[in-house]
């Protein structure tokens, strides 16, 4: 027979995984919804339409800073395109606060949104490995594109090649009908 002090702890157990297995853990296809700097909440799922660019970094990072040169010049590309570039802060509030990402943005003349993760919750639902910088490709109806890109080389002109690449088949993609098609039925 199970006394009160077994029994309690045991409800609370049943209870708390009852309770997980109610509230789906997120997933990369939910998207994100991240504070920027500039006090706006950023919500992938209202930007559906458009293919989104999303790079985590940090100020410290120095490979972050070579990708948002090329960010910044391939927003200048596409700009007229349904394409959204952000980029995205893993650091703590305590060490890099609200306005020393609005310097960091300033002294580099960014145009895109910054926005903050500094749990990096939504970082690590898109990347277990410590490496910075990782872009995160979204199609223009909310679904991650995988892969993650990982790292940044010191040939911009490569990176730019490869996101221009990955950016181009998104848009492609979602103009052609029959493909929209196929890839909503091989969703479910």
């Amino acid at each position: 027979m199970l006394t009160r002090r077994l029994l309690i702890p045991l409800l609370l157990a049943l209870s708390a995984v009852a309770a997980s297995a109610q509230t789906p853990a997120p997933t990369p296809a939910s998207g994100f919804r991240l504070k920027g700097i500039d006090g706006k909440t950023y919500d992938s799922a209202s930007m559906k339409g458009d293919v989104l660019v999303v790079s985590f970094g940090a100020t410290w990072c120095v490979p972050c800073v070579w990708e948002l040169v090329a960010i910044e010049e391939l927003k200048e590309e596409f700009a007229g395109k349904p394409v959204r570039f952000f980029w995205v802060s893993v650091e703590d509030p305590k060490r890099a606060s609200d306005n020393i990402l609005r310097h960091f943005a300033r002294e580099r003349r960014l145009t895109i949104p910054v926005l903050r993760d500094p749990a990096s919750e939504t970082f690590l639902r898109y990347e277990t490995t410590p490496r910075l910088p990782v872009l995160v490709f979204f199609d223009r109806e909310g679904r991650h594109d995988a892969p993650t890109h990982r790292g940044m080389s010191q040939d911009t002109t490569l990176y730019k090649q490869m996101v221009r690449a990955r950016v181009n088949a998104l848009l492609a993609s979602a103009a052609d009908p029959a493909e929209s098609g196929r890839r909503a039925v091989s969703d479910r």
